[in-house]
């Protein structure tokens, strides 16, 4: 069982967005490691156009350090390249950890408000077992 907030608005639908590590954030998931697509599916677009900037940025300093066929060797490398390979690798890595939190206040920069948090299988099952909870919370008051 996964843990979803599930967020409401008074005008639009309700959302439910999972906890804890995001798969499909990492670039390589989605076989696009220049178009990290999953910010575009979540609304993150300040984040997005960040992301692809700093991949820019990363890339154009492999380039200097490489060349245009170069390649990262451990056993060749100075202090340097291992720590620009560490950070690069953090920075790929970090979606993963941080995106649903990203987009849990994405949302509520959006005027969705926390309503639940709910223990699930998947989104769906997140957003019956929500509506189900509000009905029983709106009998009671």
């Amino acid at each position: 069982m996964k843990t979803f907030k599930v967020f409401s608005h008074p005008t639009k639908e309700v959302k439910a967005v999972k906890t804890g590590f995001a798969w499909l954030a990492i670039p390589f998931v989605t076989f696009l490691p220049f178009l990290p697509v999953w910010f575009l599916f979540r609304g993150l677009w300040k984040i997005f156009i960040a992301y692809i900037l700093t991949i820019l940025i990363l890339a154009s300093i492999d380039y200097e350090i490489y060349g245009e066929l170069g390649f990262f060797n451990f056993s060749n490398s100075n202090d340097l390249q291992i720590i620009i390979v560490i950070i690069e690798m953090v920075i790929l890595l970090l979606p993963a950890f941080k995106g649903n939190e990203w987009t849990s206040i994405n949302l509520l920069n959006k005027g969705y408000k926390l309503s639940f948090t709910v223990q699930a299988s998947n989104k769906k099952e997140a957003l019956e077992l929500a509506q189900n909870k509000k009905i029983d919370y709106d009998r009671i008051y």
